[in-house]
């Protein structure tokens, strides 16, 4: 089997076909809105901040993210639909959006992120099937400094704790 990335694509169409296809299969995805879908997908695939993998010419698995300033990581903690098309590319503060693999392709997706953000921190939303309650997860590039990545998640989270907790009407 051999993966590759899809991103150098130049059919937005196809690329969204097969990430709708994806996530019809994702047992989590699959209950959500079109509205949804394409509130998360087409700035992604816009914005070019998307992994698309395929394998023998079939999509197995999908992971967007958006690079948000501080206020509107606010703003997506307290309401992850509220990210508009500017706010996806509006800062230095990485968020995993969607991170679709329904077909157990989920540790090859992690690793090619890994390998593709050696130096990165990642912040996740992570709701499972069934559940209504979400927690924020962090993901760590395969290079970066334990230390350092750390340091880096407790600021961000010092931060958020920190706006949240001072400004209730952002």
């Amino acid at each position: 089997m051999s993966y590759k990335n899809v991103k150098n694509l130049t059919d937005d169409f196809t690329t969204l076909g097969h990430i709708a296809w994806l996530w019809a299969n994702s047992p989590l995805h699959k209950e959500w809105s079109i509205s949804l879908f394409t509130k998360n997908i087409l700035p992604a695939i816009q914005h070019d901040q998307y992994i698309l993998l395929m394998r023998d010419e079939f999509p197995v698995a999908f992971c967007s993210w958006a690079n948000l300033t501080l206020t509107n990581e606010v703003k997506y903690v307290r309401d992850v639909t509220s990210l508009t098309f500017e706010d996806w590319n509006s800062g230095e503060r990485k968020w995993l959006i969607d991170w679709i693999a329904p077909f157990g392709d989920n540790n090859t997706l992690y690793r090619y992120m890994r390998k593709k953000f050696p130096n990165e921190v990642f912040r996740a939303i992570r709701v499972y099937p069934g559940s209504t309650e979400a927690k924020i997860i962090h993901v760590q590039g395969g290079q970066i400094n334990k230390f350092t990545a750390k340091k880096l998640i407790q600021q961000y989270q010092e931060e958020l704790i920190q706006v949240l907790n001072n400004h209730k009407n952002l």
